[in-house]
Formats: structure tokens, sequence, C-alpha cells
């Protein structure tokens, strides 16, 4: 849990669906979505177009959103 453990809850939501996040208080962003995934940093952009765009092809239908889902949550 070392340089992970003030992430842990969201990692455990992400896996589990527990706990549950209140999502409906006035500092919510995202319009109340708690989001699916980390994005791509903006270096990747810049260092590694071409595998990027290819990846966010086939996972994501070439968007890169917090909001899409990823691979291992899809049923």
């Amino acid at each position: 849990m070392f340089m992970n453990s003030g992430w842990q809850p969201f990692f455990e939501n992400r896996r589990t669906g527990f706990p549950i996040f209140n999502d409906d208080g006035s500092g919510i962003l995202n319009n109340g979505r708690i989001p699916q995934r980390w994005m791509y940093p903006a270096d990747e952009s810049i260092n590694n177009a071409l595998n990027l765009t290819e990846a966010l092809s086939r996972q994501y239908l070439g968007e890169d959103s917090i909001n899409a889902t990823m691979w291992i949550l899809k049923e």
C-alpha cells in the first residue's frame, strides 16, 4: 500500500463497487460521475503519438476520457 494508500478507496471502488461514494455534493465535478480510469499523460501524445492513437482506438473508440470504461470493468 506504500505510495497508494491515498487512492485505495478509489481503486477498491473500481474493483468491487464499494465504498459507495457520495456524488451529489456541490463540490463534485464531472457532472456527478465518478471517473472510470486515468487518462494517458500529456507527454505520451508527444513522445508516442502513433502507439497512443492505436491504443485509444482499440480500447476506447479513439477517445481518451476519464469516463470511458476500462476493458477489465466491462461485462
